[in-house]
């Protein structure tokens, strides 16, 4: 596809918290990409749209946006399990895609977008995955990599999500919304693939919900995730890489980044204000970046399929004490 403007003209679809960070960050930072489309069947997204933003063309679905062309760029925010066909619809209409996880909620509908990806490999087609693009997650991939950190030893993740209204412990939401960006996460910095996983405790407390899972990397290594979703504590999630010779760990609430390596028994923290503002625009500049420069994006179709396998298998253990073995 050829861009057709000096800057990059985009069109989000969706509505919700995300999409509002989104469009302000869109309308008031971004410098080389504007927002020029809106699309969302709720009325108070609409009328936000036309009221706050000054966004040119605003519709009610999606498919009404795919004969907009004045456009170069989708950002897909919406509910998951309307991704697939937005995904590509998007591509099919000629549109750079940046999508949110989950990009399918099942086997099929990955293959789906697979298959669209590689019929037209002139557009980018990009998750939204912001670990690739933060130079401290970076680093931790490069410390692993280097062997800086010894032999890698385990992996263990922690997520945590504020909600005030009661969830089943079955609710697969606990992986598709906390979990499937952190088992990207895992993959992308270790270079390894989760074989298995087994549900080590799921269940409810007072205005509480919680999964705990133990899982296994290609080469042994042993991986645990826990979720919370609880009314009494914030959003934020942390990852601690376990080597034979140096640890780290890394907490992101969603006001501060908090960064520590402890190797001789001796740790070196820091920490730095970081607004979430931050990791949205990394996301934006990187898709502009693939855009411009026609390079390709950090995901591939490869990491479509791994993570749609390895989420529904984790979602399989929410009712299952044992373990599930995932097809590489």
């Amino acid at each position: 596809m050829i861009i057709r403007h000096e800057k990059v003209k985009a069109g989000i679809i969706g509505w919700g918290k995300n999409t509002l960070l989104l469009t302000d960050l869109l309308t008031r930072y971004a410098k080389n990409i504007e927002l020029v489309a809106l699309s969302t069947s709720y009325d108070t997204g609409r009328d936000y749209a036309i009221r706050n933003l000054g966004i040119k063309h605003i519709f009610t679905h999606h498919k009404q946006m795919m004969d907009l062309h004045e456009i170069d760029a989708v950002i897909i925010a919406g509910p998951g399990q309307e991704h697939t066909e937005q995904i590509i619809d998007s591509l099919k209409a000629g549109y750079h895609t940046l999508y949110e996880l989950p990009a399918a909620l099942d086997i099929s509908n990955a293959i789906k977008i697979v298959d669209a990806v590689e019929h037209y490999p002139s557009q980018i087609a990009m998750g939204a995955l912001s670990h690739r693009y933060d130079s401290k997650y970076i680093k931790i991939k490069e410390k692993i990599q280097s062997g800086a950190i010894g032999n890698l030893i385990a992996v263990e993740v922690y997520v945590n999500q504020f909600r005030d209204n009661k969830t089943v412990k079955t609710d697969p939401g606990i992986v598709r919304d906390m979990l499937l960006s952190q088992i990207d996460l895992v993959r992308w910095v270790t270079g390894q693939e989760i074989i298995s996983v087994s549900s080590k405790s799921v269940g409810e407390g007072i205005n509480m919900t919680y999964a705990h899972f133990t899982a296994s990397l290609e080469k042994g290594q042993s991986c645990t995730f826990t979720a919370n979703r609880q009314s009494h504590q914030p959003h934020g999630s942390s990852i601690k890489i376990i080597g034979s010779d140096l640890e780290i760990y890394f907490r992101a609430p969603i006001e501060t980044y908090e960064y520590a390596e402890i190797s001789n028994g001796q740790l070196t923290p820091t920490s730095l204000d970081h607004d979430n503002k931050k990791e949205y625009m990394d996301i934006l500049n990187a898709f502009l970046y693939t855009i411009q420069e026609k390079v390709k994006p950090n995901d591939t179709v490869k990491d479509i399929m791994s993570n749609t396998r390895t989420a529904l298998a984790f979602e399989k253990c929410l009712g299952l004490y044992g373990q599930v073995e995932i097809e590489l």
